[in-house]
């Protein structure tokens, strides 16, 4: 249950960042709004699971540069895992999730984690 919650509240996130002009575009579910909401809730499902098992691996590759920049590299890290979401997402042919360039993404990525942190701290359920 706590998943789909995390998916939800991360689906949020993502529609919110897709509404700046940020360069992320989600495109599919073009059948309806119900497909639409489906395709958000894909993508946040994907990204809930590329953070659950693909991110801890990633900080721990990347704790020595993490320290030698004084934590800076987590934004990189946080960019990473949306673009490896994003590139997950092209293997599903009726939901994508496309980039633009690398500081806008970088400032999206850094919005999908602040607007998740809000929605988990103020959704019940949603903490571990």
């Amino acid at each position: 249950m706590r998943f789909v919650l995390v998916s939800a509240i991360t689906a949020v996130a993502v529609w919110v960042v897709t509404l700046l002009p940020l360069d992320v575009v989600v495109e599919g579910g073009d059948a309806g709004p119900w497909a639409r909401i489906g395709v958000f809730l894909l993508i946040g499902a994907v990204i809930a699971l590329a953070n659950a098992f693909v991110k801890p691996i990633v900080d721990v590759l990347s704790l020595p540069i993490k320290i030698l920049t004084l934590g800076l590299f987590a934004l990189v890290t946080s960019w990473f895992m949306l673009w490896f979401s994003a590139w997950l997402t092209t293997l599903v042919p009726w939901a994508e999730l496309t980039l633009g360039a690398f500081w806008e993404t970088l400032l999206a990525a850094l919005l999908i984690s602040i607007v998740t942190a809000i929605l988990t701290a103020i959704v019940p359920g949603a903490r571990r």
